[in-house]
């Protein structure tokens, strides 16, 4: 019984099939069948019900899974940490960075960090923030910028900066001449929102829920350079960052929101208690400097 084993069984309960994971083990069926074969003797269980051509787990093999998974993922920090007992700063970091965040924040951080830390390599990984926040949980990714709180309660975060949502208008709308409007106000109108990959989506939700309304949603997206085209181009409107509005301001009125304080939070987020190699330790480091983190 070896590590290789647990790593092939651990990839034919994913897969769902010896097919599947024999494509993506590049390993020959039958070898499957015997490593499979020699893991149940040694155990003294059986790991897969095969019976009526229904392939699952049995509930010993769901034990072992679990267990395959812990000891595969403890071997891995294991690896890591024996390849950064050397003192010198080196390695390579994955960064989560929601599409929004990323630009508002990152740019600034990266060259702080570049210039000190050269032989530190950053991966860039984009992806709607729930999504960041899933890869870190899973140690995919090494560190995040999210909006916060955090909906896993597998991540530590700390925050870095805050900024109040604002609402967005078509220059024709009703309330153009408004100082301040209530998020109840705008219910009749049609909204574009992000996409709900995106924390910044269920924020916006969850405050029109406090007005005790559903927001009529025309458009979703990605990109928040057209969802601000599409406010201009009188199709809806939509809350947002104020720091956002200070880059496509430009054709739409910007109100401040009276009937409540919306906070757009974005923390720096990593996995609890998982070990934090010394290129992530300065990479953190920096960030706070950057951030005046307390």
């Amino acid at each position: 019984m070896n590590l290789r084993d647990f790593e092939v069984f651990k990839t034919i309960a994913e897969c769902g099939s010896f097919s599947k994971a024999s494509e993506k083990l590049f390993i020959a069926q039958p070898s499957l069948s015997k490593t499979i074969q020699k893991l149940e003797k040694k155990l003294g269980v059986t790991l897969f019900d095969r019976s009526n051509r229904i392939f699952r787990l049995t509930d010993e093999g769901k034990l072992v899974y679990e267990k395959a998974i812990t000891m595969l993922q403890q071997m891995k920090e294991l690896k890591i940490e024996l390849e950064d007992i050397n003192e010198h700063i080196h390695g390579h970091l994955k960064v989560g960075l929601p599409q929004i965040i990323g630009t508002f924040f990152f740019p600034k951080m990266a060259k702080a960090f570049t210039k000190k830390y050269k032989e530190v390599t950053l991966e860039i990984v984009e992806e709607g923030g729930l999504n960041v926040e899933k890869l870190v949980e899973k140690g995919e990714v090494d560190v995040a910028f999210v909006v916060i709180p955090t909906q896993s309660k597998e991540l530590e975060s700390h925050l870095i900066f805050e900024a109040p949502f604002v609402a967005c208008l078509p220059k024709s709308h009703a309330f153009k001449n408004e100082q301040q409007i209530a998020l109840a106000q705008l219910k009749q109108d049609d909204w574009i929102l992000f996409d709900t990959s995106f924390a910044l989506s269920q924020v916006v939700l969850e405050s029109c829920r406090k007005e005790h309304f559903i927001p009529n949603i025309a458009y979703s997206t990605t990109q928040w350079d057209l969802l601000m085209a599409l406010v201009r181009n009188e199709l809806g409107v939509a809350i947002i960052p104020s720091p956002l509005t200070e880059m496509y301001s430009q054709n739409v009125c910007v109100k401040q929101i009276s009937s409540q304080y919306i906070p757009w939070k974005i923390g720096i987020v990593v996995k609890k208690n998982r070990y934090k190699t010394r290129a992530l330790k300065a990479f953190l480091k920096i960030v706070s400097d950057v951030y005046k983190i307390e």
